[in-house]
């Protein structure tokens, strides 16, 4: 009978609809897993001599849970890649609703005997509470730079590392630290988000500072590449971010799934030259609200700085 036969077609597409569906959940799923070191040089011309050769592995977006196949994998490469210094650029919890002491115990777990000459540095992401990420500092693992900047002298050169945090409100943060965006050096990019973007100190991250500027290589480390918009004005010499995930899921006609804002598609992952300022995005290593990535594979990067 026609209206059989119709039938009949409707549930082979769906059957074969779920199939794909199903084949493509599972290669997602897989890809996620997969977990992978990326090499690249940066070269500057005015990289003070003493810093030649000077390795950052970048890591961002780990959004751990629990210590599993990602923190495995992670922990693998870290221990087979000589570096001087760890970069974090945020985003170290699942998500807000994750229980501080589960990814405490995991980052613990991860970390734990893995040692750079320089040490390892973070900043805060949007899914990391204040007080969580400030307890990362008190367990003696990152130098968090939620209100510090640190200077990295060598030979008497030097190289200042100068975060910008991305913290939610009222987690930690006492109200006179609060400041007006509008009023800071670089009238900072506003993002309809829940939480607020707060500058470091001693020095401004983009403050027009004679310590800062001058010999001093500089390298902003953010959680977002929005601050690109500033950074260029700043003429600072790298950034740092992470944030995208690279999109995390990619479909035809360069669809991505996680972008927030038109800047993030612009800078979704790799590296950018905007005037004097370069830029590193990261795709992240860990996935956000699913466990599935799509032509986007989970990364953590090697940065070896050159002078030209």
């Amino acid at each position: 009978m026609p209206g059989a036969s119709k039938g009949r077609r409707r549930a082979i597409a769906a059957g074969v609809a779920a199939a794909m569906l199903a084949a493509f959940c599972l290669y997602g799923y897989w890809e996620a897993g997969q977990l992978r070191l990326v090499e690249r040089e940066l070269v500057f011309d005015n990289l003070p001599p003493a810093f030649d050769g000077f390795r950052i592995i970048h890591l961002s977006d780990l959004h751990t849970r629990r210590f599993g196949r990602v923190e495995r994998r992670l922990r693998a490469i870290l221990e087979h890649t000589p570096a001087d210094l760890l970069v974090m650029t945020g985003d170290f919890k699942a998500h807000e609703t994750t229980p501080p002491e589960t990814a405490h115990a995991s980052l613990d777990r991860l970390f734990d005997g893995i040692a750079y000459p320089w040490g390892m540095v973070g900043v805060c992401g949007n899914h990391d509470e204040a007080t969580f990420f400030l307890g990362l500092a008190e367990r003696g693992k990152f130098a968090c730079l939620l209100r510090s900047s640190l200077v990295l002298e060598w030979r008497g050169e030097r190289l200042a590392l100068l975060g910008m945090a991305t913290v939610r409100p009222n987690e930690g943060i006492r109200g006179e630290h609060e400041i007006d965006e509008a009023a800071w050096v670089g009238n900072i990019a506003r993002r309809a988000a829940p939480w607020r973007l707060l500058p470091d100190d001693r020095p401004g991250p983009l403050a027009c500072d004679a310590v800062a500027r001058g010999e001093t290589f500089r390298i902003l480390v953010a959680h977002t590449p929005e601050f690109i918009v500033d950074a260029k004005r700043a003429a600072m010499d790298l950034v740092l971010a992470g944030d995208t995930h690279g999109g995390q899921v990619w479909l035809p006609f360069d669809l991505a799934v996680l972008f927030k804002s038109r800047l993030a598609w612009r800078y979704a992952y790799g590296h950018f030259v905007e005037g004097r300022t370069q830029m590193h995005v990261s795709r992240g290593a860990g996935t956000l609200y699913l466990p599935i990535r799509f032509l986007c594979p989970p990364e953590v990067t090697l940065l070896t700085l050159r002078r030209r």
